[in-house]
């Protein structure tokens, strides 16, 4: 090859095809590069918001899960409410009494089970100091410390970190 440089002969092939139709070849070449560029950047974005949104979505879904629970938790409580309950008011002319205790406790037991399953945990109240956000006080008798919880009159709840009912406490109030 001879000693010309690669833009001298850029410069002779311009000459020979015409500089008119070279420059705007080039210029064309530029414009495209540019919106390839564009569409690139533009494609990028799109696909950093669908992953914002594909993200979003999920944490919306999460969200819907965890509610579908507390409203089913809420549901079973009552039934859960009325077992205990009928443990503590056994009739004394049952027959049967040890059996039906034992049945009860079980069943106890069964929703316990199911709820510790849906990750809803017992608020522990008797001996614990009086929370207002764990517990509602509804009664207070003499003690020799104040605040603290007594008797628990109705178990309470939480599931995800949230209270879904508090437990229905009585606590003592130093006289």
């Amino acid at each position: 090859m001879s000693d010309k440089t690669i833009d001298e002969q850029d410069d002779l092939q311009e000459q020979e095809v015409g500089g008119e139709d070279v420059q705007q070849l080039k210029a064309d070449l530029d414009t495209a590069q540019s919106e390839a560029l564009k569409n690139l950047d533009g494609w990028r974005r799109t696909q950093a918001d669908f992953e914002n949104y594909q993200r979003r979505k999920e944490g919306e879904n999460k969200e819907l899960i965890e509610f579908a629970r507390e409203v089913a938790v809420a549901k079973l409580l009552p039934t859960l409410d009325t077992l205990q309950q009928g443990l503590l008011h056994v009739p004394d002319d049952l027959s049967k009494m040890d059996e039906w205790k034992n049945g009860m406790a079980g069943t106890l037991k069964q929703l316990d089970s199911v709820l510790a399953e849906l990750g809803v945990k017992k608020i522990e109240a008797v001996g614990k100091k009086f929370d207002p956000h764990f517990h509602e006080a509804v009664r207070e008798v003499p003690g020799d410390e104040d605040g603290v919880v007594v008797e628990e009159y109705q178990t309470g709840y939480e599931l995800n970190g949230k209270v879904i009912r508090p437990s229905q406490v009585v606590i003592s109030k130093k006289s």
